[in-house]
């Protein structure tokens, strides 16, 4: 998720849990708390890759935030001795631990295990900024700041709201996940591989299925009276890769993606794209990892390629999620 929804849930944990000792400087403390998971972005690698899915690892780890939070408890006590060790250990390891949770509902990819070689997770049941989500919790956190006597009561019902939203995304995505299931069956597609995808305010949904050579895409409404979704089919070009796993850039972000991923020739130039994040041909997240020369392939060290951006095919996504007789395809 987004700093600020990060900063306003380690705000109210830190209220809820410690706001009678600290008063509105609990406010404080747990929105830094709640943001310092996502200072390894300050981490920078050559490699575009690795940069990529080295974000939301160690930093974002249970095992390293269970070793870390009594250390920063203890330092915080330090500051604040009238808190016994105990509760400050108690808040400092929920906002830390919610940070990666919260995460993990994200379709990018968290590694809540890391060091241990299990795929990141993604739940995928809510978009990266949703101000339905974080919303309540600021009103929450400005009540709680402008007046002590209700902020306990304010920031319990705000993390209650946001919390119920955050159910409601899950409920939402698997009616859309059973809606998308019957469709690709119906249509002779493949369900072995489906990833479901929110749009701001989970009502939309993308729906991508890789299927072979082949991957295809659609989007379902919670909004639309037909539980019928349309898929348009997209080769994936893996052939272009099938002989350069050896290659650590693609084997990466096919293990990070699940093998969410696609593969273009531009010029001679080998390039992968994720395809869980943005939609065909306007993906997010590109990489250049190689290029043929006259007589063989050359690996690269990646290279993030710029978001080429249809605001014309945005605006009708947008516009399918009340409509579902607009026409999205690129």
């Amino acid at each position: 998720m987004d700093s600020v929804s990060q900063f306003a849930l380690g705000a109210a944990i830190a209220e809820a849990t410690l706001g009678r000792q600290l008063g509105r400087r609990a406010l404080v403390v747990g929105g830094l708390l709640g943001t310092l998971p996502d200072l390894d972005v300050l981490v920078q690698y050559s490699d575009a890759v690795a940069s990529f899915t080295y974000h939301r690892s160690w930093s974002h780890s249970l095992f390293v935030l269970a070793i870390v939070s009594p250390i920063l408890a203890w330092l915080l006590q330090r500051l604040y001795p009238t808190i016994n060790y105990s509760r400050w250990c108690l808040c400092v390891f929920l906002v830390l631990t919610t940070h990666p949770i919260l995460d993990g509902f994200t379709v990018y990819g968290t590694q809540l295990l890391w060091p241990l070689p299990v795929e990141p997770i993604a739940w995928a049941t809510i978009f990266i900024i949703d101000p339905m989500y974080t919303v309540p919790l600021l009103i929450g956190a400005w009540i709680a700041w402008r007046n002590r006597s209700l902020a306990r009561r304010t920031m319990c019902l705000a993390l209650f709201v946001s919390s119920g939203y955050l159910f409601l995304t899950v409920l939402s995505q698997q009616h859309a996940r059973n809606v998308a299931h019957v469709s690709l069956q119906e249509q002779k597609m493949s369900t072995a591989n489906v990833l479901i995808a929110p749009a701001p305010f989970s009502l939309l949904w993308r729906i991508v299925a890789m299927d072979g050579e082949l991957y295809h895409e659609g989007f379902y409404s919670l909004l639309d009276t037909s539980k019928s979704i349309r898929f348009k089919s997209y080769e994936s070009h893996r052939d272009l890769i099938d002989d350069q796993f050896s290659h650590w850039p693609i084997a990466r972000l096919d293990w990070f993606t699940s093998s969410f991923i696609s593969a273009s020739r531009v010029d001679n130039n080998l390039v992968i794209n994720d395809l869980r994040m943005g939609v065909e041909a306007n993906y997010v997240f590109r990489f250049l990892v190689g290029r043929w020369s006259e007589t063989d392939f050359e690996p690269l060290e990646s290279v993030q390629m710029p978001l080429q951006l249809n605001n014309d095919r945005v605006l009708r996504i947008v516009r399918r999620t009340w409509d579902e007789q607009v026409n999205v395809d690129p």
